[in-house]
């Protein structure tokens, strides 16, 4: 996926505009601070934003993504704060950590049922007793009913010298057990133009919450946005906090 390689230097440029990030972090330290939680694992960190603005909270941060590349813009960013690569099913933390955090989507790259089970498996693993799993996830529900949407421009932003226009379409490729998409992108470099395709697998909501049962998480909150309205149908995106049991 060139977004996360070839592009890693433009991509927090490209992406705050389709995001409230000063919302985020509040939404974070209000849940933080209500369960006491001192140390984090940013699952899909990207090039670090959340990590250092964590950070400069007081919290203990290590930011984990599975480029290189992205990990690097990240370090070049902010050589003060901690990150490491490392995928979401495959991570092993050196200790315990009180709260696992994926945020925009990371998890959404987890196709199989077997990816899926191998990442949860590991929050528990990575969390202390009674730690805090937060999953954005993608809702399924609106993906299911539009089915296919045609690549249309959603951003035109500057990155330095550089103007980059991106378009952005999808179509649902699997519609069973499973729903899976396929999200298409053409970024305008100036003149240049790069081509990027995305599988991602979406979840319905009592999907989602299965899964996390299964893996003996309980589900304390259950949002639509990060103002913590309540999750809607026929939203874009589900936001889980659940809790460790034990």
């Amino acid at each position: 996926m060139k977004l996360y390689t070839e592009l890693a230097e433009y991509y927090f440029d490209l992406e705050k505009g389709g995001r409230r990030f000063d919302e985020e972090i509040y939404f974070l330290d209000d849940i933080f601070k209500k369960h006491k939680i001192k140390s984090i694992i940013d699952l899909g960190c990207g090039t670090g934003e959340h990590v250092k603005a964590l950070q400069s909270r007081g919290y203990e941060v290590v930011g984990v993504d599975s480029s290189d590349k992205m990990i690097g813009e990240a370090k070049k960013r902010f050589p003060h704060c901690r990150f490491e690569t490392g995928f979401m099913q495959g991570y092993q933390a050196t200790h315990n950590y009180d709260s696992i955090v994926s945020l925009f989507g990371s998890f959404n790259y987890l196709i199989s049922d077997e990816e899926v089970k191998s990442c949860l498996k590991l929050l528990q693993q990575n969390l202390k007793p009674a730690g805090l799993a937060i999953l954005e996830v993608w809702n399924a529900s609106p993906i299911r009913r539009i089915k296919r949407k045609p690549i249309s421009n959603v951003t035109a932003v500057k990155s330095g010298t550089l103007n980059i226009r991106r378009n952005r379409g999808f179509r649902l490729t699997r519609s069973d057990a499973a729903t899976v998409v396929e999200v298409n992108y053409v970024y305008n470099l100036d003149k240049r133009e790069v081509k990027d395709k995305h599988i991602m697998r979406v979840f319905f909501l009592n999907e989602i919450k299965s899964r996390l049962e299964d893996h003996k998480f309980e589900i304390l909150n259950i949002y639509g946005n990060y103002n913590m309205d309540k999750f809607k149908e026929s939203g874009g995106r589900i936001l889980i906090v659940a809790k460790k049991k034990g």
